[in-house]
């Protein structure tokens, strides 16, 4: 469920922009609808939730006025199919509301309730790495169908760390570089890395956990991280107040690998497209391998490796280093 929020607004984004250009000429006589699908499958998450909504470019109503709008924003009566394009196993999706599911939608340009999304339970379905699936919706007989396809995303092979479970440790010396690396695979096109940081706060004998995020890679095609280690320290020290008052104490780390398809690889690197000082201001669309409409299908994975102790010298130079032994970590 990461980032369809992020993705679907990007969309929805080019959609209001393109209602405020130059007054000059008239973009639209009529109503016109758009579709949008935001659709990416992931075999790591217990289920697959996919938002299908409608984007209109109305000569007399605003767009942003028209995202406000329920009625307008989802189909009544939208049929939802995923499919395994080499034996024909087909699976009808169920229209949910997100902020049920415990996945709520911000506050923003579009109506939050309801928050109309289709769903899958991934134990329900049958997805095979490297195998090609086709997403297909009905809107209504008056549109034609949109359909199209991704190949599942091939989980990389990650040797180090290891999981916790299985006494897997982490080890950030920052007398030496930080290295990661996994073997590359003809589906995997981009990658974010992170390592989450786990800590215990202690203010006035109040103890509160908290976490802080080490960003390693983004949106990255390389298959490796090979980095100074101790940017996690100065990434600490300038997130967290030294004060005598205060006591910490380290509760551990996790890793985190996604891996996206050539799909996702080209949605970002097009809504990149024309940005900075020099750029044409040229609004870039992604229109994707849609029949129909604007969107993305596509796959990603997401390796986790949780519960990582962390190795003496981490937790030395945590408590006695020069950049993070004011901060109070015993």
């Amino acid at each position: 469920m990461n980032n369809i929020v992020k993705g679907v607004v990007a969309l929805f984004a080019m959609v209001l922009m393109l209602t405020a250009c130059d007054n000059d000429f008239d973009l639209v006589t009529d109503k016109v609808e758009i579709p949008v699908v935001y659709a990416i499958l992931n075999a790591a998450d217990t289920a697959q939730y996919f938002r299908i909504e409608r984007a209109f470019i109305d000569e007399n109503i605003s767009a942003t006025d028209i995202a406000q709008l329920p009625d307008s924003l989802y189909y009544e009566d939208a049929v939802v199919t995923l499919s395994r394009t080499s034996t024909g196993e087909a699976w009808i999706m169920d229209e949910v509301d997100g902020n049920l599911e415990g996945y709520p939608r911000q506050s923003g340009a579009f109506a939050t309730a309801p928050n109309t999304l289709y769903k899958l339970r991934t134990e329900d379905i049958s997805l095979e790495p490297e195998e090609e699936y086709k997403l297909t919706i009905n809107i209504g007989d008056e549109f034609p169908l949109i359909e199209a396809t991704t190949t599942l995303i091939k989980p990389p092979f990650l040797s180090t760390p290891q999981d916790g479970s299985a006494g897997g440790g982490l080890n950030i010396d920052p007398a030496r570089r930080f290295r990661i690396n996994w073997n590359d695979n003809a589906t995997n096109a981009i990658y974010d890395a992170f390592v989450t940081f786990y800590y215990n706060e202690t203010i006035g004998g109040e103890t509160t956990q908290n976490s802080i995020v080490w960003q390693l890679l983004r949106n990255d095609e390389k298959n490796e991280i090979d980095t100074r280690a101790d940017g996690f320290y100065s990434l600490l020290a300038n997130s967290l107040v030294a004060d005598n008052n205060i006591s910490r104490r380290e509760q551990g780390a996790s890793f985190t690998l996604v891996s996206g398809s050539i799909e996702i690889s080209d949605y970002i690197r097009i809504g990149q497209a024309n940005l900075g000082i020099t750029s044409s201001g040229e609004i870039p669309v992604y229109e994707g391998s849609l029949s129909y409409g604007l969107g993305i299908f596509a796959s990603r994975y997401t390796e986790l490796r949780d519960e990582l102790i962390l190795s003496q010298v981490t937790r030395d130079t945590l408590a006695f280093g020069s950049l993070t032994g004011n901060l109070g970590f015993q």
